[in-house]
């Protein structure tokens, strides 16, 4: 079986049409079976109606984005930033009563044979962007197919991962592993400490509770960095353990990660993350200040022209150029990293066991026991700096083949203008951010 498989439309007739022509010239030489669309049909572009009609008639399967309930009213727009909810609710406007009830029962994931299709990850099927290997580890544990396709970032990437059984999720992570991690990072000072503190037992430790030396062993242990089974008993009697600790501190670290990036999308709030509290002990104060205020408006400033365009057609110098665009994004991308260094998550606290790999503009197939989430990049609004529509074929048999077309945008973006939607929105597509 081969799949046509695209996702990100964004109300652009022109690359949709572009891509499906494209899609009608490949199936000349082998057939296309089905089509299928991983969300947000709506949102940003000018065409919603056009476009819902056209996915409707050529698609077999179709799956909710973040925009397509935002501009039905499913997903309140005080989670958007100004540009998205002002094209939001320019779509609600647009919209026909049978586009509108089409898009508020849209599913948000759909599973087909050995795949799963959500619009932003299996964890988070409508707002989490799968940007690192991190977020990408915690996704691979909610599937139990061989692959899942997703959309939302823009951003063609594959995340794979081996498995020696198939169709099964990678196991969580655990307590004797994460400790061992742990182990690894101590010092020789540290050893040596703990090593006189082990020939020293009553100085930690009251030698009349503990039955036989086995015991005593193993209480003692427990006032060190390898306690493990120690941790287990704590844990059974109520405890806090020193694993737990940990645990509690990967998840949280993952969330806020996953907070950061949703902060500073394009389609996010302009508000602060949440940094939980176990997080500020390991950064610093001042760090933790700069997470807990960073605000996307501050860093999207140069980014987003937020002008309509009357106001742009009055100063042409508020038009956002590429290297303000690239700019902005490489410091999202660096504080997005920075954070993660901070965390060592991809250190010391998890393992991770997935590779994220840029996909090339050709064929692909995933290795024997490996798993996949594979993002096929963006229809009507690429991020990548590549202006082209993205789209890929999948074949059961054979594997991946990944595509870019070139559309004229121009026109795109003179509809964009005459709908007095922001000016930013109509710039970003020569661009391809």
């Amino acid at each position: 079986m081969r799949y046509a498989i695209f996702t990100d439309i964004h109300a652009n007739l022109e690359a949709l049409e572009a891509v499906l022509a494209k899609i009608d010239e490949i199936s000349q030489k082998e057939p296309v079976d089905e089509i299928w669309f991983l969300g947000d049909l709506v949102g940003y572009g000018p065409n919603p109606n056009e476009c819902i009609k056209k996915l409707r008639e050529r698609t077999d399967v179709i799956i909710a984005g973040n925009h397509d309930w935002a501009a039905v009213g499913k997903l309140d727009l005080d989670d958007f930033s100004e540009a998205a909810r002002i094209s939001a609710e320019w779509t609600a406007t647009q919209l026909t009563e049978e586009n509108r009830a089409f898009l508020a029962n849209l599913p948000e994931r759909i599973e087909k044979g050995e795949c799963l299709l959500v619009h932003g990850s299996p964890y988070g099927p409508l707002w989490e962007y799968l940007t690192s290997e991190v977020l990408a580890e915690r996704s691979f544990q909610h599937f139990n197919s061989r692959f899942c396709f997703v959309g939302h970032t823009h951003v063609p990437v594959i995340f794979q991962q081996p498995d020696t059984v198939a169709n099964t999720p990678t196991r969580p992570l655990e307590v004797d592993e994460i400790m061992e991690k742990q182990d690894e990072t101590e010092s020789q000072s540290n050893q040596d400490e703990n090593k006189d503190e082990a020939s020293q037992p009553e100085k930690v430790l009251d030698e009349d509770t503990a039955t036989d030396e086995a015991e005593l062993v193993l209480a003692q242990s427990s006032q060190t960095a390898t306690r493990n089974e120690s941790a287990r008993s704590e844990t059974e009697q109520g405890q806090n353990s020193e694993a737990e600790q940990i645990q509690n501190l990967v998840a949280d670290a993952a969330d806020a990660i996953a907070d950061l990036q949703h902060q500073i999308a394009d389609d996010a709030p302009e508000v602060s993350p949440d940094t939980p509290a176990d997080l500020k002990e390991i950064i610093t104060n001042q760090e933790a200040t700069d997470a807990e205020n960073y605000k996307q408006e501050e860093d999207l400033e140069e980014f987003a022209d937020k002008e309509t365009v009357e106001d742009a057609e009055e100063d042409d110098d508020d038009v956002s150029s590429e290297e303000t665009i690239q700019g902005a994004e490489e410091r999202i991308n660096q504080e997005i990293e920075e954070l993660l260094t901070l965390l060592g998550l991809s250190q010391s606290m998890i393992e991770v066991t997935n590779e994220m790999l840029v996909p090339p503009e050709g064929t692909w197939s995933a290795p024997n026991g490996y798993r996949a989430i594979v993002n096929p990049g963006g229809v009507g609004q690429p991020r990548d700096g590549d202006p082209r529509a993205a789209f890929m074929i999948y074949d059961s048999e054979k594997g991946f083949n990944f595509y870019r077309i070139p559309y004229s945008f121009g026109k795109t973006q003179e509809k964009i203008e005459k709908a007095k939607l922001p000016q930013y929105l109509a710039t970003r597509l020569a661009y391809g951010r």
